[in-house]
């Protein structure tokens, strides 16, 4: 990806268009976020192998002859790939996608049976066989140097209809409630702060995956998690095992998100307001929007170093925001700003900054603030900069 991620893009519907003023006018801080959001996207080469291989797995799921087919069955993907809060891997090779099986099933099917079921259906394939890795509550695939592809069965939740759906756990020996849909939906509103999504259902048994967006396409709840994401890479470097799960911290996003614009002030606040409410005593619990009867940070109960770790980690990323917001040279923020979300995506954006400046520069449209940030002209307290011709006066 480059600056052609901020060029002028038809809206798809339902999509929330980050305001172009922002990138006109908006601060060099959420310019630089930005643009590190563009360098965390997939390429177009990894989005097609997204989109081949889901295909291809889709269908030999539900092919004639297999034993899934006897049973009426949708799949559909969930989690970043659906929501659009998807990054690329940082240091590995490998980054984690999820795709739905919906079995029409009643609650007499033991939960065991039907991961032993997928896994049997996957490792009849002469390709797949070898990929397969059994997890507690999906089947994953393991597609060496890019991606895993956990498929996670689920059958309806007769008790609450509607995409409420509940999913085996091997460990439990019981289904669990979950509502990957419906979730999706909720992320979307909270992104776009609208009253009521509208009802999608399923056109096919195979719902295709999401369009790719450009960053420019991105609301700022999305930019925040992706951003949050990259943070948690970067903290958590050398104890991954402590690292809190991506629904964990997007949920936590889409609670306290309050509707700002930019993404720095979005980022902070909802950094501030999720160091609040960590009780005193005990522990935080993120439950699911869409589902309350499941709690997405159940991790925590059993594994309390990674939750004091999490605390700890999210004091010291307000501390780091607020130093951020707080250094008044560009060369003291750009040290900061690398220490929370890396070095390799900061430099990305500062290269693609420094050419977009360029190219607007070049076109007479610059001018100096009294900080001495290039920005547009006709600003209020803003100085035109005169163009180079690099022939002289």
């Amino acid at each position: 990806m480059n600056d052609a991620a901020f060029k002028k893009q038809p809206n798809r519907p339902g999509s929330a268009p980050f305001p172009r003023p922002l990138l006109e006018v908006g601060s060099w801080i959420d310019e630089i976020l930005i643009r590190i959001c563009v360098a965390l996207q997939l390429t177009p080469t990894q989005y097609r192998a997204v989109e081949s291989h889901y295909s291809a797995v889709s269908k030999w799921l539900s092919a004639p002859g297999s034993v899934l087919a006897r049973v009426h069955q949708e799949i559909y993907s969930q989690g970043s790939l659906r929501i659009g809060t998807t990054v690329r891997p940082w240091r590995r090779e490998e980054y984690d996608l999820d795709l739905v099986l919906w079995l029409d099933l009643n609650g007499s099917v033991d939960p065991a049976y039907v991961l032993d079921t997928v896994e049997g259906r996957l490792r009849e394939h002469g390709t797949y066989a070898p990929m397969v890795e059994r997890k507690n509550r999906c089947v994953r695939l393991k597609f060496a140097g890019q991606f895993h592809l956990d498929i996670l069965p689920a059958r309806p939740d007769e008790r609450f209809g509607g995409t409420h759906v509940l999913v085996p756990d091997r460990a439990a020996a019981s289904w669990k409630e979950s509502n990957p849909k419906g979730y999706a939906s909720w992320f979307e509103n909270r992104g776009l702060l609208a009253v009521a999504a509208a009802d999608k259902r399923l056109a096919a048994s195979v719902e295709p995956l999401p369009l790719p967006e450009e960053t420019r396409d991105k609301n700022a709840l999305q930019l925040v998690v992706q951003l949050l994401k990259r943070w948690r890479d970067v903290r958590f470097l050398q104890t991954p095992d402590l690292a809190p799960i991506s629904i964990v911290l997007t949920t936590l996003a889409g609670q306290h998100y309050s509707g700002e614009a930019r993404p720095f002030e979005a980022l902070r606040e909802i950094v501030a307001k999720v160091n609040a409410s960590i009780p005193q005593c005990g522990r935080l619990i993120v439950l699911n929007p869409a589902n309350p009867l499941e709690d997405l940070s159940e991790r925590w109960d059993g594994e309390p170093d990674a939750y004091e770790a999490f605390v700890r980690s999210m004091s010291e990323l307000s501390h780091q925001l607020r130093a951020i917001s707080e250094t008044v040279s560009i060369p003291g923020s750009t040290r900061e700003i690398e220490r929370v979300f890396g070095a390799e995506p900061v430099q990305k954006a500062l290269r693609s900054h420094a050419l977009a400046l360029e190219e607007r520069r070049s076109a007479g449209a610059t001018a100096v603030t009294g900080a001495g940030v290039l920005t547009t002209t006709g600003l209020p307290g803003t100085v035109p900069v005169a163009r180079h011709t690099f022939y002289g006066a």
